[in-house]
């Protein structure tokens, strides 16, 4: 697949960019990431990738990623996380619905599913209907707002506790976090169009460098539930504005769990 990307998309004749499944993988973390990376760009050369974690045919992200190991920590930090990374990749990006709240995978009934697949194979396969459950919007609406009428798929009462009107007027939502994120990542050409390095790091951790025409960001990701530590490079200083917070010490840089840092040159 990443061949077929890099033959469509490096000559400029073809396509803009193709779609990326790299990281639709049934394992996640810091070192899947890494190794996608870095196969995608041994191939890709000039051409474009556009990312995504989650669509309608698999799992959604913060489930295929919430092993209950990492579902003992924070559910919201691991969605923050997850979206600030596929943000900072060399390519675009796509954000499935949903992705933006933290949902996790819906728990249907068979009653409910309109999957052809998991009605056959129900229960040892259940169907791609549980990341096709609608929007919720509201969490005191009907259908969590999404409609009025009986919609395809049911609204899980799970996912109300996720609802946008809920999440609106919480700053510390996955919600606000992505705005601002999205905010601070336009002002940063290099994290749009410039190129990536990967830097040695711990097991759980994922750390790149981006860089365009003098602009270089400095990219740390912890993929675990425990405070993660990365050795920082000298001359680099903590840039703010992103929403993440992390601590910079003589050179060691002290994550939180499913935390995250961006660095500048001094």
């Amino acid at each position: 697949m990443i061949a077929v990307s890099a033959k469509y998309t490096q000559s400029g004749k073809h396509l803009n960019s193709c779609y990326s499944f790299e990281l639709m993988g049934s394992t996640f973390g810091a070192s899947f990431l890494r190794r996608a990376v870095e196969a995608t760009e041994e191939v890709l050369g000039a051409g474009w990738t556009t990312w995504a974690l989650s669509n309608h045919d698999n799992v959604r992200v913060a489930s295929r990623f919430g092993s209950a190991e990492h579902l003992a920590g924070d559910h919201r930090a691991l969605a923050k996380v997850l979206l600030a990374a596929l943000l900072c990749l060399r390519g675009g990006a796509c954000i499935y619905q949903g992705e933006e709240l933290g949902l996790p995978e819906a728990e249907l009934d068979f009653a409910d599913l309109q999957d052809p697949f998991g009605i056959e194979f129900w229960p040892d396969y259940k169907g791609r209907d549980g990341c096709r459950t609608p929007m919720p919007w509201s969490s005191e609406l009907p259908n969590g707002g999404f409609s009025a009428a009986k919609p395809w798929l049911p609204v899980p009462s799970e996912h109300l506790h996720f609802a946008v009107d809920r999440q609106e007027n919480d700053p510390d939502s996955v919600l606000q976090m992505f705005r601002r994120f999205m905010a601070w990542r336009r002002g940063h050409q290099a994290l749009i169009l410039g190129s990536i390095d990967l830097i040695k790091s711990p097991e759980e951790v994922l750390a790149f460098e981006r860089s365009l025409e003098g602009e270089r960001l400095l990219c740390v990701f912890n993929f675990s539930n425990t405070e993660a530590v990365q050795r920082i490079p000298q001359g680099w200083k903590t840039t703010d504005g992103h929403g993440f917070r992390a601590v910079l010490e003589q050179g060691q840089l002290h994550l939180p769990p499913f935390g995250a840092w961006f660095g500048v040159p001094v």
